[in-house]
């Protein structure tokens, strides 16, 4: 549990740029260097995790943990991912108040906004490897994601609607 809890600190504390950011490397742990969960045990829990409210990286801590250690191992992943985050906010936010004016700093947040964008969509390519077995699944992606983009549809409807459809025709 020592190598899960260290694991989920180093996730929180190199989570730049938010939920979906922080998949790359999730799935690059959790996945591909531990193998504790396969590739479309990880995409569930993603889905999973967008699901239920709160925090994409803390739902999935606690989701992992829970999947291979029970109530402990939830825990104590829930906590790995958060103490490095809780820590630097603290410190971030009184060096933020400090020095937002400066134009550097302003330079510095420019920087980060454009790595969290890269971030999200080396994620989503990664999720997508093992999202997309077949071409059922291509045209439901689409369709969400059109219906998302032009009529701007609250989230929750869309997954609703789309976990309905998937008990209907699978």
């Amino acid at each position: 549990m020592l190598t899960m809890f260290l694991t989920f600190v180093k996730v929180g504390l190199f989570s730049f740029g938010g939920g979906y950011a922080v998949l790359a490397m999730l799935q690059q742990e959790i996945v591909v260097k531990h193998g504790w969960l396969t590739a479309g045990e990880f995409t569930d829990v993603v889905a999973i995790s967008q699901m239920t409210p709160g925090p994409i990286a803390i739902n999935a801590a606690t989701f992992i943990g829970f999947k291979i250690h029970g109530f402990w191992g939830a825990a104590l992943c829930t906590f790995g991912v958060i103490l490095a985050p809780l820590c630097l906010m603290m410190i971030l936010t009184h060096t933020y108040i400090k020095l937002q004016q400066k134009e550097w700093f302003k330079n510095l947040f420019k920087s980060l906004r454009l790595l969290s964008v890269g971030l999200i969509a080396a994620a989503m390519f990664l999720i997508g490897k093992s999202a997309f077995p077949d071409l059922f699944s291509v045209g439901v992606f689409v369709v969400c994601f059109l219906i998302l983009w032009r009529w701007k549809v609250n989230p929750i409807y869309m997954l609703l609607g789309v976990a309905v459809f998937g008990m209907v025709f699978g």
